[in-house]
């Protein structure tokens, strides 16, 4: 049998190839971005806590944090149990006070995305006096 010595030239080529092909480059994958979790939902209202005049009282809720439009329940009970209202759904609240509705309880809840958190507050009726 005879042998037929490789050249040198050939296995160095071939070598050559082989490495190339080793060392070819691959792009690099970005982690993916990190998940954002929604913020706590919370709220701040600002109005009396106690009314000394006849006429217009405003409370107004300010929400922060939350995943979403932010969507307002306020009802409000006088002090005997009667409802004056249940059904408002701004983020303002004006009601009419007289003497006569005397003290009042107020609680408004917020919603965002799938947040919800309520706070209660009484009101008191001074008009008269306290």
């Amino acid at each position: 049998m005879r042998r037929f010595p490789l050249p040198a030239l050939c296995a160095c080529a071939t070598c050559a190839v082989l490495l190339v092909g080793c060392q070819s480059p691959v792009a690099p994958v970005p982690p993916p971005p990190p998940v954002q979790q929604a913020q706590s939902l919370s709220f701040e209202i600002a109005g009396p806590s106690q009314i000394d005049i006849n006429g217009l009282v405003t409370w107004e809720v300010f929400a922060f944090g939350g995943s979403g439009e932010y969507q307002y329940l306020w009802e409000v009970t006088r002090q005997a149990g009667q409802q004056i209202i249940t059904t408002a759904t701004e983020r303002k609240l004006s009601l009419l006070i007289t003497q006569a509705d005397g003290d009042m309880s107020v609680k408004v809840t917020v919603t965002s995305g799938n947040q919800t958190r309520a706070e209660s507050f009484d009101v008191r009726n001074c008009i008269v006096g306290c």
